[in-house]
């Protein structure tokens, strides 16, 4: 292809991604910065239900995402299986990711057998159709490309919503060993899915893929957090 020696390779291309990615205003929007500034406790009771059942509800569009591949993407597969597994606390039960939010559940004094009925709020179940439906039924470049987005930023709101829970002096560490756990293995998953996706990093129009399905779903990502705000923290949505 002409010029081809002056184009970046597929490791510059996937740096200036994410690069793009870390940059967004999403990574510090009201809900996160007012979360960290502290909240109160009944806030944290509402914020809890959410993210539990969010947490539930993105593990199996996950799964959806290795239900995609084909039987010739075994390597692929075993980079989302690395991800899955650490959402399966590494095969120790009570490191299982849903088992460590529960914990929290308890300290909280939340009702386990109302979760089941927890409804999450509009953008957030719209975050789980969107993403869900690119896993599941859209191309790979597009369905890696979301996941990419997904996994190499989410460490930076985990950054805030630690902070937040430390204001907390009741609650010990390990009642929020959830959110310690994923400051650290969220760098391991953005490594996995950047693995994953290098091979779709080269053609230009499967670059163009793996981008447009990372802003998307970074865009629906900021709504998630739109709407947490108001669920959460107020009866309107932030500015």
């Amino acid at each position: 292809m002409p010029g081809s020696s002056t184009r970046l390779s597929g490791n510059q291309f996937l740096d200036g991604l994410e690069r793009e990615l870390r940059a967004l205003p999403v990574h510090t929007n009201p809900f996160v910065e007012a979360f960290q500034r502290g909240v109160t406790k009944e806030q944290l009771r509402r914020f809890i239900r959410q993210w539990y059942t969010f947490g539930i509800r993105f593990r199996k569009i996950l799964i959806g995402l290795l239900y995609n591949l084909s039987d010739k993407d075994e390597a692929i597969g075993l980079e989302l299986m690395r991800v899955l597994y650490s959402e399966y606390g590494q095969g120790v039960p009570e490191n299982v990711h849903s088992a460590q939010m529960l914990r929290l559940v308890d300290r909280l004094g939340i009702d386990r057998r109302l979760l089941a009925q927890e409804r999450l709020c509009p953008e957030a179940q719209d975050y789980i159709d969107t993403v869900g439906e690119i896993f599941l039924r859209g191309d790979l470049p597009s369905a890696l490309g979301a996941s990419f987005g997904i996994e190499t930023t989410a460490g930076l709101t985990y950054r805030y919503l630690y902070s937040g829970l430390l204001t907390f002096p009741d609650l010990s560490l390990e009642d929020i060993r959830f959110f310690e756990t994923h400051l650290f293995e969220e760098l391991h998953h953005g490594d996995w899915l950047r693995t994953a996706v290098a091979g779709y990093a080269d053609l230009d129009e499967q670059r163009d893929k793996v981008r447009a399905a990372a802003l998307l779903a970074m865009e629906k990502w900021h709504g998630l957090w739109q709407g947490m705000y108001r669920a959460v923290l107020s009866t309107a949505h932030p500015r």
